[in-house]
């Protein structure tokens, strides 16, 4: 499913002033966009030095697209992360240890309010996230943009079971959006499997969506609503 596709039908005449892509792995979020949105500026976020060259070589022809080797964060610094070339489930890692032969690397972390700030970037269009398990850190980062509802559109993922621990449970980030303001504009499946959805975890078909990707949109400010 193209987020990117329901966010246009559902506000047709709405142009993102730049979409931010952070998880960007190998472009193929940055592929639906450009389905979409073919000239809005993209910034792309891929902090694994491997999948972030695998990335640059997927967006060469596409001058409105920006790659950055960093990682994201509620606060700046640096983070060890898991490291296999082009895979889509490298996360930063908080544990006490590491799986025997996994490969590693050290990134730099941001936040998103320093970026914007460092980038002169006032508004974002679409902020979608998918930080294996990361994304309420992320979004913590984008604490000010948040509350100053200067992002239109968030995508998140996001657990929907109860039994998946290995994504953000929808809920916290829910509350999360809704304290700063933000609506619920739709919760879509990922995984989806023609027997079922799939747990990352057990590696069975299990009944139910497991994980999803919510979409949040900033609610008008009082003085900007439509009187009734």
């Amino acid at each position: 499913m193209n987020i990117f596709a329901q966010i246009r039908n559902a506000d047709p005449s709405y142009e993102p002033p730049c979409i931010f892509d952070i998880g960007a792995n190998v472009g193929q979020t940055v592929a639906q966009i450009r389905k979409i949105y073919r000239d809005v500026p993209v910034h792309a976020f891929e902090p694994i030095s491997t999948t972030h060259a695998m990335l640059q070589a997927a967006v060469a022809g596409d001058a409105a697209t920006q790659t950055h080797r960093i990682a994201f964060a509620g606060r700046a610094g640096t983070a060890r992360m898991q490291a296999r070339p082009g895979v889509v489930v490298n996360r930063i890692i908080t544990g006490p240890g590491t799986p025997p032969n996994m490969p590693t690397e050290e990134v730099e972390v941001a936040t998103g309010d320093a970026f914007c700030a460092a980038q002169g970037i006032s508004e974002i269009g679409i902020l979608k996230v998918d930080t294996e398990g990361h994304d309420l850190e992320v979004l913590a980062g984008f604490h000010g943009m948040l509350a100053a509802r200067r992002v239109r559109y968030v995508e998140a993922e996001c657990a929907v079971s109860p039994r998946n621990t290995m994504h953000v449970p929808f809920q916290r980030i829910a509350d999360y959006m809704f304290a700063f303001g933000y609506g619920l504009f739709g919760l879509f499946p990922s995984g989806i499997h023609p027997k079922g959805y799939a747990n990352l975890q057990s590696g069975k078909r299990d009944r139910g969506i497991w994980f999803g990707n919510a979409v949040f949109i900033a609610e008008p400010w009082p003085e900007d609503a439509i009187p009734m």
